[in-house]
């Protein structure tokens, strides 16, 4: 990971870093879009005490910061004719720092939590900062809203409304860095008030309200309530577990994404291929009653994560596919992630929902549709890129090298192509052969996750161990 946390401090009283409004002249920060990083020497010692470090360990600039005073002041300060503002922002610590320190990720609560990680100032007057500099205390601002507060708040998950968050959120003085945090923290806040609203036990009437013909021998059948009931909202991924006529039973998975607070219908999509599925292609019909479970499923979009998202299919298993891209692209938390979608088809017949792919505006967005049996109208490079299936040399080429984007919107970052989060869902086969080549490109198990389709696009697996979202 691209990181400036590693540097060397300047000791000599002829050194010196010069400093305008926009921050250090000549530092590039990796990701942070603080002017001005000071830590005290205090934060050091109670830190080496605490973790039973041997303070000489630790030099000076060893939690990146750019200045390190010798004792902690409030607000206004005056170096030489420099003035700094600590009304800015606060820390958020994050695995960079636990690196740096040699703890585990676990250490981020109780570090955040103490206040004690320093602070970001912004640049009143801009000048040259020498070692030895005495630095004068100017000011209080008054504010009642401290940077630790806003460090403890980023951290703390006990919070149940938002009331807190938007005192700091309307604060002008505020970070841009810090409102991003605070804001992805009100969103989330969010989603978890809306996930899982209006879910059902056992199953309950869905009216067939609509079904449209996909193509590729795929139908889409759109389900309503009979009872005027408002449905349960869902989370991209989840799947219907559903009852026919003559008690057969099958999941299939939502492949649609709805983000308003009650869906007003979900839409399943379902290819020809057994028993059950050629009974929905041939006898359901608009206004078929079918008994439906609540949404349910663990294979979904994490809409916590910062990081690129990798989407892979084959066949019918777009459909999860689909919804999860749909919730990326829309998502306040992940208009910065970057994404690649990764598609196995025949030809072009069996390449529904083409149309319906998001763009992923103002992000790297990468398509890589591979077709194993063309025909003579594809044509590569319009239709498709690649003929056969994704080996390992090609899935080196598209997901594995590093790449560039934007975690935070305030600078350009290079991450490995392993700092990414991939999604398969497909054939069991399939699912085996993405996963091995994930793990030879260095991705670690946990951010490899996957879900079996049939042919039909039936989810295959222990459906009995995803509960709804209640």
């Amino acid at each position: 990971m691209y990181t400036a946390i590693v540097r060397d401090p300047l000791t000599s009283a002829a050194d010196y870093i010069e400093i305008d409004k926009s921050g250090v002249i000549n530092n590039k920060p990796a990701v942070h879009d603080g002017p001005v990083y000071i830590c005290f020497a205090e934060h050091y010692d109670y830190w080496c005490d605490e973790l039973g470090i041997d303070r000489s360990r630790w030099g000076w600039c060893h939690w990146g910061e750019n200045l390190t005073l010798l004792k902690r002041l409030r607000a206004f300060l005056k170096i030489r004719q420099l003035t700094l503002d600590a009304e800015s922002g606060a820390r958020v610590p994050c695995m960079k720092l636990s690196w740096r320190c040699g703890q585990k990720d676990s250490w981020l609560p109780t570090l955040a939590n103490s206040g004690r990680v320093g602070a970001y100032f912004r640049v009143l007057t801009g000048g040259r900062v020498h070692p030895g500099d005495h630095v004068s205390y100017e000011s209080f601002s008054g504010d009642p809203l401290n940077l630790a507060t806003i460090t403890q708040l980023a951290f703390d998950n006990s919070l149940k409304t938002r009331d807190t968050i938007n005192l700091l959120l309307n604060n002008e003085m505020l970070m841009r860095m810090n409102k991003w945090l605070l804001q992805r923290k009100v969103t989330t806040m969010d989603d978890k008030l809306r996930d899982g609203q209006n879910a059902w036990k056992e199953f309950r009437r869905l009216r067939v309200c609509r079904i449209v013909n996909e193509g590729g021998d795929i139908k889409s059948f759109h389900l309503g309530a009979v009872d005027g009931q408002p449905l349960a909202t869902y989370l991209p991924g989840q799947f219907l577990t559903i009852r026919l006529p003559d008690n057969t039973i099958r999941s299939w998975t939502i492949s649609d994404w709805d983000d308003n607070d009650v869906p007003s219908e979900y839409r399943i999509s379902i290819r020809r291929a057994g028993v059950a599925s050629t009974w929905m292609h041939d006898i359901c019909d608009l206004n078929t009653i079918l008994s439906v479970r609540s949404p349910a499923g663990r294979f979904t979009l994490d809409r916590t994560s910062v990081l690129r998202q990798i989407y892979i299919s084959a066949g019918i298993g777009i459909t999860p596919m689909l919804a999860m891209m749909k919730a990326h692209d829309r998502h306040p938390n992940m208009q910065t992630q970057p994404a690649i979608w990764i598609h196995v088809a025949k030809h072009g017949d069996n390449l529904p929902f083409h149309d319906e792919i998001p763009r992923f505006e103002n992000r790297t967005f990468t398509k890589a549709i591979f077709f194993t049996k063309p025909r003579p109208s594809d044509i590569q490079g319009v239709d498709y890129d690649y003929l056969g299936r994704p080996d390992m040399e090609a899935m080196r080429m598209i997901v594995g090298a590093p790449f560039t984007w934007e975690p935070l919107g305030s600078g350009k970052m290079e991450s490995e192509g392993s700092f990414s989060i991939a999604s398969i869902c497909g054939p069991p086969e399939f699912e085996a052969s993405m996963t091995e080549c994930l793990k030879n490109l260095g991705f670690s198990a946990p951010l490899i996750r996957s879900e079996s389709f049939s042919a039909s696009g039936v989810v295959l697996g222990d459906v009995e161990q995803a509960q709804p979202s209640l």
